[in-house]
């Protein structure tokens, strides 16, 4: 699985758009890109990208949560590369939904669909087992001090994700964490254990 972060605009505020390739390109790897962001802004960048031959750059979208910042690029991605859309919740454009433990092909590779209530009803995180990496959207794995409250969703959320071996976080905002995500994630769940639940 090789993950490409590709660049945003510097004129909108969108979020981060990871393209997930295998690693050589194979015609049965599954081209897939994790939130498309607002707009057409990464298709350039992704024509620019060596992503197989005799395939679509971009097979299929995979959604974190259908806020707008995520999600509202699909229609250009669909009209560009004809690519079927998965979420958690059925929505404009949506082809498919995704359910709690799902593992979709991306890539030459697999990724496990985590439902991860808290910024959203729908927001899931994705994890593939192999590389110990989590693609988390805007679901909270940094939380930097205790105080605060937390719905119990989330709380139940983070517990499950401290359970899995997570090397590195490529978040729906933030830069990636490549070294010691499994501690910060660790440090999350214990500031939030000593808020206030609710």
């Amino acid at each position: 699985m090789k993950i490409v972060p590709l660049k945003k605009s510097p004129a909108t505020y969108s979020c981060n758009s990871y393209l997930i390739l295998g690693d050589w390109n194979r015609i049965e790897d599954v081209n897939t890109l994790i939130d498309p962001g607002v707009d057409d802004f990464i298709l350039a960048e992704i024509r620019e990208l060596s992503t197989g031959f005799g395939k679509e750059p971009v097979q299929q979208v995979v959604l974190t949560h259908n806020h707008f910042d995520h999600t509202a690029g699909v229609a250009a991605l669909k009209e560009a590369f004809g690519c079927r859309v998965f979420a958690y919740d059925n929505g404009r454009l949506v082809d498919e939904t995704l359910h709690d433990r799902q593992f979709i092909k991306a890539g030459d590779d697999f990724l496990e669909v985590l439902h991860t209530p808290g910024h959203s009803g729908d927001s899931v995180c994705l994890y593939a087992p192999s590389l110990q990496v989590l693609f988390s959207g805007d679901t909270q794995v940094r939380v930097l001090a205790a105080g605060g409250s937390y719905c119990p969703a989330y709380v139940e959320a983070l517990k499950r994700l401290c359970t899995l071996k997570i090397q590195s976080v490529y978040s729906g905002h933030d830069q990636p964490v490549l070294h010691g995500a499994r501690e910060m994630l660790q440090q999350s769940l214990d500031f939030v254990l000593s808020a206030q639940i609710r």
